[in-house]
């Protein structure tokens, strides 16, 4: 083999090797829109830096334009909203340390797990202690978890983010 294919084979298993891991379901892969919203990931980041230094609201994914419903309200009859987008906000609690790709969020009453569609975006790792806002689709939890890490605090509730806003 000539060193060049040796350095795509090694590029190729270094990319593959990091992250939190996806789904066995191969529906659940990321398109090739959302792979290519990866490369934009290190600008994103960097724009969260910035806006993180002016205490401006940091927005990632989608701009956040559902219906506000609180998580208390959803946990009352949570499978009423399953698979519905809905806009909700809360205390972030925890987020995936590895890349930003999913994040736990509590208001007074309930807590759910977050995480980010397709990996098409990812929250700042230091985001733990900000308030945020969250639009997504509401999935009863354990229908699929995309990183072995997840939160497992016992949250009945899981978003599939397309747009959060951090306070």
């Amino acid at each position: 083999m000539r060193t060049s294919s040796w350095r795509v084979i090694f590029l190729a298993l270094a990319l593959g090797a990091g992250g939190c891991k996806m789904s066995a379901d191969p529906a659940a892969e990321p398109t090739h829109a959302a792979e290519a919203n990866h490369a934009h990931s290190a600008e994103r980041t960097a724009q969260a830096e910035t806006a993180r230094e002016t205490n401006a609201a940091i927005k990632l994914g989608e701009p956040v334009t559902a219906q506000l419903v609180s998580l208390s309200d959803v946990a009352k009859n949570p499978a009423s909203f399953k698979g519905k987008t809905i806009a909700t906000t809360g205390t972030v609690r925890a987020v995936c340390q590895e890349r930003g790709c999913w994040m736990e969020i509590v208001d007074t009453q309930q807590h759910a797990n977050v995480r980010m569609h397709g990996h098409a975006f990812f929250v700042p790792r230091s985001s733990s202690g900000k308030q945020a806002k969250v639009q997504g689709t509401i999935v009863l939890t354990k229908d699929g978890k995309e990183c072995d890490e997840m939160s497992t605090t016992g949250a009945q509730l899981e978003l599939d983010a397309t747009g959060v806003e951090l306070l």
